[in-house]
């Protein structure tokens, strides 16, 4: 991957499936590569999500909670609407890879911005 000078994250959905017994759902595996230095503006996802680090360091906080940092190999969970106040890579020069499982209806985006008061 390059690392000119692109600051956005980069989200590539990898599947989606429909989740038997689970009528109005589906699954989907997402990776998410984000730049050195960038982080995400306030935002909530519209289902829940099941995140693995696969490469670089991710800090993520939920509102209500102290920030956390996460390397390769550790996981976390994060619940549906939940204020995700922070999520980003400090790194100065590595990029940080996530996997994500998300499940969520069909049709629902993966992030929805906060609107500023």
């Amino acid at each position: 991957m390059s690392q000119g000078e692109d600051r956005t994250a980069i989200v590539t959905e990898i599947a989606a499936w429909p989740i038997e017994g689970l009528e109005g759902k589906e699954g989907r595996m997402l990776t998410v590569e984000i730049p050195p230095g960038v982080h995400a503006p306030p935002h909530r996802h519209p289902g829940w999500q099941f995140i693995h680090v696969l490469e670089g360091r991710v800090i993520s906080q939920m509102e209500g909670e102290p920030a956390r940092e996460y390397g390769p190999g550790e996981v976390w969970y994060e619940p549906r609407n939940r204020l995700h106040v922070d999520v980003g890579n400090d790194s100065p020069d590595t990029w940080t890879k996530v996997l994500v499982f998300y499940l969520t209806e069909p049709g629902q985006p993966v992030l929805v911005f906060e609107e500023e008061s």
